[in-house]
């Protein structure tokens, strides 16, 4: 599986979450008899038929997952999540040189797009398959980026 589709495949997950969430929300009874339900079901029913609304959604799903996952600490800690199968917060906090009260902010802000899953029995965090192919995806772009920049310096700084 490319970088790609396995971060297509994490954001999938994220996506259904969200979705199913929202199917459960419409089982409760918020509102008066036989109003329940109607704004889950339209919303998604209106989703799956609008090409638009489901690209803007996806295009949310995937900036959103950049934007926190590209902050400079928020990516150190995802690299750490990369190499363990589950990372305390306090060693987190060790690596990052934060508080362990602000890692944990940073997790809740990774998790929340997708890009990390708490343990909770063990005070721990875990990277996602959105993880890794963010990661990879990152990483093969800087790789690229730092092959052209060896191959085309020199020209640059040559008299």
């Amino acid at each position: 599986m490319t970088d790609e589709e396995q971060a297509a495949d994490g954001l999938w997950s994220r996506f259904r979450d969200i979705a199913m969430a929202l199917r459960r929300l419409q089982d409760f009874n918020f509102s008066a008899e036989g109003g329940e339900g109607r704004f889950t079901d339209r919303w998604l029913d209106g989703l799956a038929r609008d090409a638009g609304a489901l690209s803007s959604v996806g295009r949310e799903l995937v900036l959103r997952a950049f934007r926190v996952g590209a902050d400079a600490v928020n990516f150190e800690i995802l690299t750490r999540l990369r190499e363990e199968e589950g990372v305390a917060l306090s060693h987190l906090a060790r690596a990052t040189g934060l508080p362990q009260f602000t890692v944990s902010e940073r997790v809740n802000d990774l998790v929340q797009v997708g890009l990390a899953v708490r343990v909770l029995e063990q005070d721990a965090v875990r990277a996602t398959a959105l993880t890794r192919g963010f990661l990879g995806t990152v990483g093969g772009i800087e790789r690229r980026l730092a092959a052209m920049i060896r191959e085309r310096l020199p020209g640059l700084i040559a008299p």
